[in-house]
């Protein structure tokens, strides 16, 4: 009885399957492309940090915070009996109104660049002596002598500036202040020397200027019962952010300016400060108008689209036009598409985002288009891969300039170039 012949797939089949087996191949130098792209942003980084640390990290600012140590019997912990010892409570402003001029500047290493700034801080304000009395301990003695104000910033490079109580200037004291009570700020004691315990409901008020060096960030940490904070440098992509946005702001390509008030969220007595972290403050960070690296690891993600439109495109030509195209011009159209991100990114870091843009953009479509003018033999297919070639640039430059409706941008292409597809292939046998 003979053998049925075996059934074969046919040529459509064929090369529907060995497109997806180059689709599959090429991810491997797509693949590498991104490697390389997550190691010079992780370089960027790490250029950032060296700069920081050269020349002043993110700051977070603290107010003057009145310290008040005592002696007394201090609760037990455990199995601990009572024991007489010191400690120290913290009163926090009644308000405290701060103003922040920010001049910024870029810093650059190599091909990586930061943004570092220069600020200039007054901070004005009052603290209002309550009656004290030291929560668990009913026998404190309060050591008024020893009473000084506290103030901080991440790093004081440059010392604490100038600090005046009721008119009269202090001294900063050469002993720090205590990480533990606002750690990992660095701190700075002001004795205020006063001979006696001050009346209850006396009003201090408190005048500081100060001069900081940091790289990105800028916060002031909102401790008093009433915090009003004005910022403002001629920089034109600020991003606000930490624990509240601000009541207003105006932002223009030549600078902004941004203003809040908060009222404190805890108690003005206090026995330590766990709020001396960048979530807790309010302030700006000040960010790229076009970052460069994250700019191409977005473009990156759309590589693997922008091939596979462009294999759509070659398979078209060749059931409507009847074009023949073998699997390994397929390849090399594919890597030509790919080398995009690679070059996007290597202009980049020199050039620009928008300069390395048009260039990366161009030096492919040239390449691409040259190629299928070479494959084809017909300026008119060539013509047609140039457009849809050139639109996809078009679309991925648009959506990486709209960042907030890119899914909507992207999913609406998409379903346009299906209608395209389907209406070109609407004759198509695909026996």
């Amino acid at each position: 009885m003979p053998t049925p012949p075996r059934p074969t797939l046919g040529p459509l089949p064929r090369k529907l399957v060995g497109l997806l087996t180059l689709g599959l191949l090429l991810l491997v130098p797509h693949l590498l492309v991104d490697d390389v792209i997550s190691e010079r942003q992780n370089r960027q980084q790490e250029v950032e940090e060296e700069i920081g640390r050269s020349w002043g990290r993110p700051q977070s600012v603290l107010g003057p915070v009145l310290v008040l140590p005592y002696v007394g019997t201090l609760p037990s912990s455990g199995s601990q009996t009572e024991k007489r010892g010191r400690g120290e409570i913290m009163l926090l402003p009644t308000q405290l109104n701060a103003r922040a001029v920010l001049a910024p500047e870029t810093r650059k290493r190599g091909v990586f660049e930061t943004t570092v700034y220069t600020a200039q801080l007054s901070l004005e304000g009052s603290l209002t002596l309550p009656p004290i009395a030291v929560p668990g301990v009913a026998d404190a003695e309060l050591l008024w002598r020893e009473a000084y104000l506290l103030t901080g910033a991440t790093e004081l490079r440059s010392g604490g500036g100038r600090l005046t109580v009721d008119g009269t200037a202090l001294a900063a004291s050469d002993i720090p202040g205590d990480p533990s009570l606002c750690g990992p700020a660095e701190t700075q004691r002001w004795p205020l020397r006063l001979e006696a315990a001050p009346e209850a409901g006396r009003e201090l008020r408190f005048a500081q200027a100060l001069e900081l060096r940091g790289t990105s960030r800028l916060h002031l940490l909102p401790l008093a019962g009433q915090t009003r904070l004005h910022m403002e440098a001629p920089w034109p992509s600020p991003s606000f952010g930490g624990a509240a946005l601000p009541q207003s702001s105006d932002v223009t390509a030549a600078g902004f300016t941004a203003d809040w008030s908060m009222r404190g969220r805890g108690l003005l007595l206090r026995q330590n400060l766990r709020a001396c972290g960048e979530p807790d403050g309010i302030g700006v960070t000040l960010l790229e108008s076009v970052p460069t690296h994250r700019m191409v690891s977005r473009a990156s993600k759309y590589a693997m689209l922008f091939l596979s439109l462009a294999f759509v495109t070659y398979l078209c030509f060749e059931l409507v036009a009847r074009a023949r195209i073998h699997l390994v011009q397929y390849g090399l159209m594919g890597c030509s598409v790919l080398l995009f991100p690679l070059l996007l990114l290597a202009i980049g870091e020199p050039l620009g985002f928008g300069a390395a843009y048009l260039i990366a953009s161009l030096a492919v479509l040239l390449q691409a288009t040259g190629h299928t003018a070479a494959v084809t033999r017909r300026p008119g297919m060539a013509a047609v891969f140039a457009g849809v070639v050139g639109l996809l640039f078009g679309f991925l430059y648009v959506v990486l300039s709209l960042e907030s409706y890119a899914l909507l941008v992207g999913a609406l292409a998409l379903f346009a170039a299906l209608s395209a597809v389907m209406a070109v292939t609407r004759k198509v046998d695909w026996q």
